[in-house]
């Protein structure tokens, strides 16, 4: 009998692709695909996830959805999916959800964390931006306030997006400071391709002085671009959590 499985996973980015499976590149989509396999009968398996992480960017909750023909248990599935995938991708949690359940379309909200060094960190240089500026914290504070709400991010994603709208509602868009370092979180119903990495990039000009924050606010919007769009580097990405009618335990 085929069943339905979810599973929620952190990964480091650093080594892939990012999440989808690209012919000729490593990424997390593909090695959960491969170590699922000899758990279906040797059968191929698609995993759906919810968010399609870049290459370098990382996850804490990462949420999938994937169809095998097997009576192991949630339990049994998620520790076979452990012992085989790298170091560097974990499985939290695995259970079995209704045939309904899509873990892309299902979800209603993603949030994602972007975090800045402000001094070097052995321990984070893969996880944040050691940016070479200084940036003025409440300027930042104000561009974030200015992306929440529902706007057109045609200017704060890549040209390459298939996406026919490019409306967003963002829920939650602020920053804070933690000892040596700036983290900006941002949540809302629906990401385009780059669209975190540049947001945080337009923000971080404006915070060193090179334009107004005007500037910044005028990209949201389908105007022509009034300022030339920074995207910041992958590996400050986090994607941090995703939110269900009803949540993975």
């Amino acid at each position: 009998m085929m069943r339905r499985f979810a599973i929620m996973l952190s990964y480091d980015g650093t080594n892939y692709c990012g999440w989808q499976r690209q012919a000729g590149d490593l990424s997390i989509q593909a090695l959960l695909e491969e170590a699922l396999q000899p758990l279906n009968s040797g059968q191929p398996v698609k995993v759906i996830g919810a968010g399609r992480t870049d290459s370098g960017v990382h996850a804490r909750a990462q949420v999938a959805h994937f169809d095998l023909e097997s009576a192991h248990s949630a339990e049994t599935i998620r520790r076979a999916l452990n012992a085989t995938l790298p170091g560097d991708i974990y499985v939290r949690i695995c259970q079995s959800v209704d045939q309904n359940f899509h873990a892309r379309f299902g979800a209603l909200r993603r949030e994602y964390k972007y975090q800045i060094l402000l001094e070097p960190s052995v321990f984070e240089q893969r996880y944040a931006w050691l940016c070479p500026y200084q940036l003025d914290f409440d300027l930042l504070q104000q561009a974030a306030e200015i992306v929440q709400g529902e706007h057109d991010f045609t200017n704060l994603c890549r040209r390459s997006t298939e996406a026919e709208s490019k409306l967003c509602t963002v829920y939650e868009s602020y920053w804070e400071r933690a000892d040596y370092k700036l983290i900006y979180t941002i949540q809302a119903n629906r990401f385009l391709h780059s669209m975190v990495r540049m947001i945080v990039g337009a923000m971080t000009e404006v915070a060193r002085g090179k334009y107004p924050l005007s500037a910044f606010k005028n990209l949201l919007g389908k105007n022509d671009r009034p300022m030339q769009v920074y995207t910041a580097p992958a590996k400050g990405l986090i994607l941090w959590s995703i939110e269900y009618k009803e949540q993975l335990s």
